[in-house]
């Protein structure tokens, strides 16, 4: 019997041919994919102990990161993570699934990281002299033939870990202390969100938003890396993807969080095991601690395969976040609330991702109809830092800018959902 993966009209899912799905509906005599090797943590960073000077925690909180550094470090599940990756779908940057699409969308990434989303869109040039930055903005002197620590754009995270490997002097200058908070900040950034293929490398290009740390301008630091997972998600979906990067914590907890029967439960502790109490939020400090697998098949890419196939839409948590936002406190105010269902692009440097709410409005509590066309720009999904660094992207997605900059404009509304969907909607069929 040969079984068809839809959709029945196919002038929505067009790229069916490249996608590694395609060899589990139809191996013509290849094998089925693989696990991905996910990109994780940086070891020499999840061993450290946590930083608690509080002259560089100011400046994180500063860069509205605070919610990134409470986040706990976890074990990636290769194979969790990949099982979502074969219902990805470029072309509507949604995941496909028997009740219908979800997606990771921007009230996700605040909630569950704490990344701010309110605030300029990420996007400037990328040519410097980088070795003159690394000596201003980091204090680490590179010669200009050493291609070990500093790759092209790209440092070694061990580097900069090396560089905070000591406390911070008492008496260090306001000079000291900033080389030295964006020496955390940044492996911080490339360890935990801005992962890439290298594994072990962060692009320079984060520093352009921690020039001044006295009173530094506010970022959309969320819709960033919003961006750039859908641009790892989508890459990873090619047959031929080997590895997939980006904040793949983000991914595996989205999943615990919407998909309770698939996640392990956390074993309960006495009080103060870990300290004090633990902060609300973000999401992830959640799962600081013990879990429980017994109950949940872990790391086995076939059963969670079966467990997605045969999901039910009541097994899903469709608003899982209503108790976690109405205690949250002042220092937390989740100000990007009002943009969580905007279709505003999501803009990254050379990266442009649209964020589309519009198809997955059950997710927001709202009456799901037959959403518009989806349209993810092929042609802007080509678009890689390769041969680049004379590109100014600010002005190369001026278009792009302007409509995050007018993000109020573009939030999508609907009648409150009051039932379940009919599996005879025609959004289902």
């Amino acid at each position: 019997m040969t079984i068809d993966p839809g959709p029945i009209d196919r002038s929505v899912l067009t790229e069916q041919a490249k996608h590694r799905s395609e060899l589990l509906w139809n191996p013509g005599g290849q094998d089925p994919p693989g696990t991905l090797d996910c990109r994780s943590r940086h070891e020499e960073l999840t061993l450290r102990v946590p930083m608690v000077d509080d002259r560089v925690l100011a400046i994180v909180r500063l860069l509205g990161l605070e919610g990134l550094y409470l986040v706990p470090s976890i074990q990636l599940d290769h194979a969790l993570i990949t099982a979502f990756v074969e219902r990805w779908r470029p072309e509507t940057h949604t995941f496909h699934l028997p009740h219908g699409e979800m997606t990771i969308t921007l009230q996700d990434v605040e909630v569950i990281m704490g990344l701010p989303i309110e605030g300029e869109a990420m996007v400037g040039p990328t040519k410097r002299t980088w070795t003159d930055v690394c000596a201003e903005m980091l204090g680490i002197q590179i010669t200009n033939d050493d291609k070990t620590v500093l790759k092209g754009q790209r440092i070694l995270i061990p580097a900069l870990v090396e560089r905070i490997r000591q406390p911070l002097p008492p008496d260090a200058n306001e000079i000291q202390v900033h080389q030295y908070a964006r020496c955390y900040i940044l492996a911080l950034l490339g360890d935990m969100v801005f992962l890439d293929k290298s594994g072990d490398r962060v692009h320079l290009m984060w520093l352009e938003f921690m020039q001044n740390l006295r009173n530094p301008r506010k970022y959309s630091w969320g819709s960033a890396a919003l961006s750039w997972l859908y641009r790892q998600l989508c890459n990873a979906t090619d047959k031929k993807a080997k590895q997939i990067g980006g904040p793949l914590i983000l991914v595996q907890l989205w999943i615990y969080v919407r998909f309770p029967h698939m996640s392990p439960q956390m074993v309960p502790q006495p009080e103060g095991v870990y300290g004090p109490p633990l902060p609300p939020i973000p999401l992830a400090m959640k799962w600081a601690g013990a879990m429980s697998t017994k109950n949940a098949p872990t790391h086995v890419l076939s059963a969670y395969r079966n467990q997605i196939a045969t999901t039910r839409s009541d097994q899903v948590k469709w608003e899982p976040y209503g108790n976690d936002l109405s205690h949250l406190p002042p220092s937390f105010r989740i100000e990007g609330s009002n943009v969580w269902r905007s279709t505003a692009p999501l803009i990254c440097f050379w990266l442009v991702e649209f964020h589309l709410p519009d198809r997955v409005l059950r997710q927001f509590g709202l009456k799901q109809e037959q959403p518009r066309d989806a349209n993810t720009d092929r042609d802007l999904h080509k678009i890689d830092a390769r041969g680049k660094v004379e590109k100014n992207w600010s002005v190369e997605h001026a278009v792009h800018i302007q409509k995050w900059n007018d993000r109020d404009e573009y939030v999508c509304n609907a009648l409150r959902m009051e039932e379940v969907m009919s599996r005879h909607h025609p959004y289902m069929v």
